[in-house]
């Protein structure tokens, strides 16, 4: 497999973000990023610039609805309404297109301290038809732990990872009991706008996308390298996607060079976000071998139940029953690695 790093959910001058589609490309350049999907609030004019920008691959898709239910939707080639109190009416629209769709931030808190306190939640749980969930919104996750001005201060100057404590535990909980259902793929997004925020005389930029590029990443496991060519990257891209061959990574705590996660059976190896059938003897391994084992704490996820935790930098587990499994990573106690999951059948 061929890892590539991506960087999902970005806004642009073409919506509420701050820069335009050339200058965005130009820093996750800088930042080590092989693609970003754009994901501007009801438009697709960054569309006409997609392709390859100083080295990166540049995808657009589109947020769809406003009040609620924020759906983002890629592989899109036309806009579609928003339907804020009939969700699968999105999800059927971007379906139509060929298109793949995930849940942005449903369970997001939201501050007093930031747009009054307004969330944008996901409610309807009865839908069908999506790709998968943003479990990890960087963004929101610290917009989430930043209620007081006294701890707005502190993160905004002197610890922007303060309230970071890893994927919403909602967002967690409620892909573990999908995923025991039907095959989704879990997703991080920075939702990367690149706020200028002013109160009185206290001017801050917060998390520019150059700082967001280097958070929470997609780390998508590829059958062959990245196409030069725009139409077969993208292929590759959202096919990995709808596949579920992510690993998420905290690129703060450190970058995933040399990890690996899979199943393995006699003569058959199962990576994350695809299956393989359930035979006696069968285990799972993982390490990080860049890593010191005293640094990290490894924990096993069955069916959304803590299987194992480990203080190492390698596992090696038998397998006692089907189901989906999915790795955490720590390190040094900060949220690491989180990988999606893969499905024992």
């Amino acid at each position: 497999m061929f890892p590539v790093l991506g960087n999902i959910h970005i806004h642009t001058a073409y919506s509420d973000g701050s820069s335009g589609v050339e200058a965005i490309a130009r820093d996750a350049a800088a930042s080590g990023l092989d693609f970003i999907i754009i994901t501007d609030h009801h438009t697709l004019r960054g569309l006409a610039e997609e392709g390859y920008h100083h080295g990166v691959l540049v995808l657009c898709g589109s947020e769809i609805n406003r009040r609620k239910h924020h759906y983002l939707a890629l592989g899109i080639s036309e806009e579609i309404a928003p339907d804020d109190d009939n969700p699968q009416a999105v999800i059927d629209a971007v379906n139509r297109q060929g298109g793949l769709g995930f849940i942005a931030h449903p369970f997001e808190k939201g501050s007093p301290l930031v747009m009054d306190g307004i969330t944008y939640p996901w409610e309807n749980w009865e839908v069908d038809g999506f790709c998968g969930i943003e479990v990890w919104n960087w963004c929101s996750a610290w917009r989430d732990g930043v209620q007081t001005l006294a701890q707005g201060l502190y993160y905004a100057y002197l610890n922007p990872e303060g309230p970071i404590t890893g994927p919403c535990p909602e967002a967690l909980a409620r892909f573990d009991l999908l995923t025991q259902k039907k095959r989704l793929t879990a997703i991080a997004g920075s939702d990367a706008h690149d706020w200028h925020i002013r109160r009185g005389p206290l001017c801050r930029r917060i998390f520019p996308y150059s700082y967001l590029f280097r958070t929470a990443t997609n780390c998508l496991l590829l059958p062959a390298p990245l196409s030069p060519k725009l139409q077969e990257a993208k292929a590759q891209i959202y096919t990995a996607l709808r596949r579920g061959r992510n690993i998420i990574v905290n690129r703060l705590a450190a970058e995933a060079d040399g990890f690996y996660f899979c199943a393995r059976a006699e003569a058959a190896v199962a990576l994350p976000g695809e299956s393989i059938p359930f035979t006696p003897g069968m285990r799972l391994v993982a390490a990080c071998p860049k890593q010191r084992p005293r640094d990290v704490t490894l924990i096993l996820v069955h069916n959304g139940h803590i299987l194992a935790t480990l203080r190492h930098n390698t596992l090696d587990v038998p397998l006692e029953a089907p189901g989906t499994y999915r790795l955490e990573a720590y390190l040094k106690k900060k949220p690491w690695i989180f990988t999606n999951p893969v499905y024992i059948v």
